[in-house]
């Protein structure tokens, strides 16, 4: 608790995101057809029509159809297709 809150304080005073200090995920949709997710801790599940990843606090599904994880890495990754949702289910870390 008091290390989020000292990397809280850090990150503001350095003017960063934070994301960027702490283990937060960074998840971004570009274009419809593409989402990117950085900091994520893993792969939970792989179909066409739903990918899910687990992140710090929980975990992240991409729901659409034709999906495919076009970029996987330990910390990032890519997903394309035709993606009609992002949904994130997991509990608040304070």
């Amino acid at each position: 608790m008091v290390k989020k809150q000292w990397l809280n304080r850090a990150a503001d005073w350095l003017n960063l995101p934070e994301d960027l200090i702490t283990d937060l995920p960074r998840i971004e949709w570009v274009a419809i057809k593409t989402v990117k997710i950085e900091n994520h801790k893993g792969l939970m599940h792989y179909a066409s029509s739903s990918i899910k990843f687990y992140v710090k606090s929980g975990v992240i599904t991409i729901a659409g159809e034709h999906l495919m994880v076009s970029s996987l890495t330990n910390e990032y990754a890519s997903v394309s297709g035709d993606i009609k949702e992002i949904l994130f289910n997991g509990q608040h870390d304070d």
